[in-house]
């Protein structure tokens, strides 16, 4: 019997990793074949970066290692690959996976890491393979590339998918790690359906252009079964687009019951569909109200009409989202709102102005903005793409946020825009400064009251605000919001020279990587009374003395820190109906001068900082855990 090896050595969230759920996908496919089930045995998985040589002491005289690909383990596979083959020279090596491209994956062939490389969806092509090694027969298989003569030589390209998965889970293809593992704790992957119906040009699902399949329900619903039986707590679905069938709800009713009855998974999170938001918000209810919810994608990825035609993508109608936000708010249900930096068409100024449309539509707790990524197999990713738009790259060290910094010699890498025919280098350092402070300040509450206040009562745009507060900061260098500004510009400036990474590892908030944005909100609790005596004059003056102390007792009051637990206001105005109001999008809201007290609670707040950071800032920010809503009136 040859023995066949899985590779997806992926990324670890604190004490959490992700079982390897594609190359177990895949794996389990293939083994459903009797030909393969007579002639091959499957020996396990390598699922974690382990050193090189515990990685080949865990393989045993390997006839066939194939290596799941991404962005997060490219290199390692590599450098696993080449010693696989000095050790076991006549080991056959697979390489497939998002990662694997025609026009840029032709190194490994060369190099001699990889016999044959599989692009575009795996199972079918994989079992195919495997039975073709045993006749030498491949050059019948589509969508493989190997060397031939010392060419390569692409066999033809075709739509080949599996038409229904065959699931890791329940074939028992995990039981051995789980079984093994005793350091680690799993998060597990859902998928209901594969494909994408939108043709984003920045994503390479779009590129792929598959229709959309849908799989069994009752695999599904065994695979839920297999997660709540074996205790775990995080749920991630990979549909591309959740909640565009009617059975998604179906889905998730399972996954509630099995919640309810067993306790898990405990959290469950997807990409939400772009349509049907309806359905949407219905699915988000029943998860909020069983406190599965992570919170829900609102997506836009640019608020500019030339950025959006540049991607082949279309929005919503931005009044449609003010319902949507007032509808989520009300009833208390995290929702958040991607945007994309640095895309074709996209300016500062453009920028700058698409957040403000979505904090005046009432997108107040949750901004997220990802620096755009060059995906090799996406229509962006192609050469022709990139010379239309004058794209230019940088070259940045691969850390996915709150994962264990990567410490071994193997680096990764992505490849992230940093300038377009629209924006520049300087004015991609500028955007990322800027939302950098509205998701700290804004978003994570430091100054959202004052902002809002602001906004509300002089029309001061939400823009000119945060843009003062910069301006403050490179004015004053050695105050709190200064050394932010001097750690977040010596980051960019970094990538810009290709020597950085998308994070900040700052031991004194645990051992784990912090986005920006998060870093800087921990930075300024650590600092947290110092931030605010700093800012009092500018704040002052914006809003008047009448209404300073109060409102600022009341700003700080609702950030919940490591030491918050309860804390009793007594205010001239009634900012806790007035900040409620607005947050429900209510029109003509003004405040009230009204003696009031009020009660804040925050309970079971961690005292420790990097307890806080992971339990409230990492676990907690989706969910809006750092902002206290326990509020009562107690007069």
């Amino acid at each position: 019997m040859k023995k066949v090896y899985m590779v997806q050595p992926n990324s670890q969230y604190g004490n959490f990793i992700y079982f390897p759920y594609a190359a177990g996908v895949i794996a389990a496919y293939a083994f459903e074949d009797d030909f393969i089930k007579d002639h091959y045995s499957f020996e396990g998985f390598i699922y974690k970066r382990m050193e090189t040589a515990e990685a080949l002491a865990f393989l045993s005289d390997p006839s066939v290692v194939a290596f799941s690909c991404y962005a997060w383990n490219y290199e390692y596979n590599k450098s696993l690959a080449k010693k696989i083959k000095e050790k076991y020279p006549e080991c056959i090596t697979i390489f497939g996976g998002h990662q694997i491209n025609p026009e840029t994956s032709s190194d490994l062939l060369y190099e001699k890491y990889a016999d044959y490389l599989i692009f575009g969806e795996g199972e079918e092509i994989f079992r195919r393979l495997l039975i073709s090694l045993n006749t030498c027969n491949q050059c019948d298989i589509p969508n493989i590339a190997f060397l031939k003569n010392n060419e390569i030589f692409y066999t033809e390209t075709n739509e080949i998918c599996a038409p229904q998965i065959v699931s890791p889970y329940t074939k028992g293809f995990f039981d051995d790690i789980l079984k093994t593992e005793k350091e680690l704790l799993f998060s597990a992957i859902l998928e209901t359906n594969r494909g994408c119906p939108n043709r984003c040009s920045f994503c390479d699902w779009g590129n792929i252009k598959s229709k959309v399949r849908l799989f069994d329900m009752e695999t599904i619903k065994k695979d839920i079964d297999w997660m709540a039986d074996n205790k775990i707590e995080y749920c991630y679905c990979a549909d591309a687009n959740f909640g565009l069938f009617e059975r998604d709800e179906d889905v998730i009713e399972y996954l509630i019951k099995n919640k309810i009855e067993k306790g898990f998974p405990f959290k469950f999170q997807t990409t939400f569909s772009k349509k049907n938001y309806e359905t949407v918000f219905r699915i988000n209810k029943r998860l909020n109200d069983v406190g599965m919810c992570k919170g829900a994608t609102l997506s836009f990825q640019s608020m500019s009409t030339d950025t959006l035609n540049n991607i082949n993508r279309q929005n919503m109608p931005l009044s449609y989202f003010v319902e949507l936000m007032t509808l989520y708010n009300k009833n208390h249900i995290s929702a958040y709102s991607e945007l994309i930096l640095g895309l074709p068409g996209e300016t500062y100024d453009s920028f700058k102005e698409g957040i403000d449309q979505l904090l005046n539509s009432g997108q107040h707790m949750s901004i997220a903005v990802f620096n755009c990524e060059l995906l090799v197999n996406s229509e962006m990713g192609k050469k022709e793409y990139r010379e239309k738009f004058k794209i230019e790259t940088a070259r940045v060290e691969q850390h996915q946020f709150h994962t264990t910094p990567n410490f071994s010699e193997t680096k990764e890498f992505s490849d992230i825009i940093v300038s377009t025919y629209s924006m520049s280098k300087e004015d991609w350092k500028r955007s990322n400064l800027y939302e950098v402070y509205v998701r700290c300040f804004h978003n994570l509450g430091l100054l959202q009251c004052f902002a809002i206040y602001l906004h509300n009562t002089t029309g001061m745009k939400y823009s000119d605000f945060y843009e003062a507060i910069i301006s403050k900061s490179y004015a004053e260098p050695d105050s709190v919001c200064g050394q932010i500004t001097k750690t977040l510009i010596k980051k960019f400036e970094e990538i810009l020279e290709n020597k950085g990474a998308l994070n900040i590892y700052d031991r004194a908030f645990g051992q784990i990587t912090w986005p920006f944005e998060e870093w800087a909100f921990l930075f300024a609790i650590k600092n947290f009374d110092r931030l605010y005596n700093e800012l009092a004059s500018f704040l002052e003056k914006l809003v008047g003395k009448k209404i300073y102390n109060d409102l600022l007792s009341y700003q700080k009051a609702i950030i919940k820190t490591p030491y918050s637990n309860q804390i009793t206001l007594n205010l001239a105005f009634d900012f806790y109906k007035y900040f409620s109001s607005i947050y429900k999008n209510q029109s003509g809201v003004i405040l009230e001068s009204k003696d009031c007290t009020i009660l804040i609670s925050s309970n079971d707040t961690p005292e420790d900082i990097i307890d806080y950071a992971r339990e409230v800032v990492w676990f907690g920010r989706k969910g809006g855990q750092n902002i206290i809503t326990d509020v009562k009136y107690i007069n």
